[in-house]
């Protein structure tokens, strides 16, 4: 979730008055935190309360039968159609809420349904939306929420109930759950030479950095995703490892399309032993 731009991040400075014990409060509370620290804590909070909130979706036309805010579960088969709009940057993005007064601030007419946010960035993933804003408001109303926006590479970790470690626009570290089944292959589409050159680049540049593979990954939930995995040459600091991944995804973000993401994740023991069998090698340390 990238950071609040700078008149929002004043207007909910920690220093100002700022309380909320609504619905949400958790999440409402976190992106207030982070508005003004972001950092890995603060980030990490953030994803968490994100993935345990329900949130309000506006909608065109209710589906028949349904009444508005009412709750729809992960995984139903129900067609929902979400609003879109494109933001200052040119991308179709799809707005949603925290609870309904800030929904009202935004559009007090539109109908509504809440829905568990790891079932919306299931559903987001599959439109065109390369992000997702929180609590956008009117202009000429007050605004009364925190909001923010969540980027396509995000929603890809968070679709799958994962926490991500660190995101940049286009990329995304992660961590596998516990006794995660995946699929590894090779990806059909993989990143372009140039990017293959950067990311060799970076890795020359850390002694920590062993090899570097590229891989297709597809999780429990039917998600693909192109893995940048990274193999350590030995124990190696967390902070170092943070330092890594943010180095590389910030390498490559020129060459990246609007439409391509990569994830990074570390690589050891039988997993990295998959990868060496069925990925791709681009870097390895003579």
């Amino acid at each position: 979730m990238k950071k609040l731009l700078p008149f929002l991040k004043g207007l909910f400075h920690s220093r100002n008055a700022f309380q909320y014990e609504g619905v949400n409060a958790p999440l409402v509370q976190a992106m207030h935190t982070m508005a003004s620290e972001d950092n890995r804590e603060t980030r990490k909070r953030l994803y968490e309360a994100l993935l345990a909130s329900t949130l309000i979706i506006p909608t065109p036309e209710l589906p028949e039968g349904l009444r508005t805010t009412e709750v729809r579960p992960a995984g139903g088969a129900m067609r929902i159609d979400m609003v879109g709009f494109n933001d200052k940057q040119g991308r179709k993005i799809t707005p949603a809420f925290t609870d309904m007064d800030a929904l009202r601030t935004w559009d007090p007419n539109t109908p509504s349904i809440g829905l568990k946010a790891q079932a919306l960035f299931e559903m987001v993933l599959g439109t065109e939306f390369q992000a997702l804003v929180i609590n956008p408001f009117d202009p000429i109303r007050k605004m009364i929420r925190p909001g923010g926006i969540v980027t396509r590479a995000e929603i890809e970790v968070l679709a799958n109930g994962i926490v991500p470690n660190f995101t940049g626009p286009k990329t995304a570290q992660f961590q596998l759950k516990a006794n995660e089944k995946v699929l590894i292959g090779r990806p059909a589409l993989p990143p372009s030479r140039a990017i293959e050159e950067l990311l060799k680049k970076e890795a020359r540049s850390f002694p920590a950095v062993a090899e570097l593979y590229v891989f297709q990954m597809a999780t429990q939930v039917g998600s693909s995703h192109t893995v940048i995995g990274i193999s350590l040459s030995g124990d190696t600091a967390r902070n170092r490892q943070d330092e890594i991944t943010k180095s590389m995804m910030m390498s490559i973000q020129s060459e990246l399309k609007s439409d391509q993401s990569l994830d990074f994740t570390f690589l050891s023991g039988s997993m990295l032993d998959q990868v060496r069998s069925l990925g791709t090698l681009i870097f390895r340390r003579p």
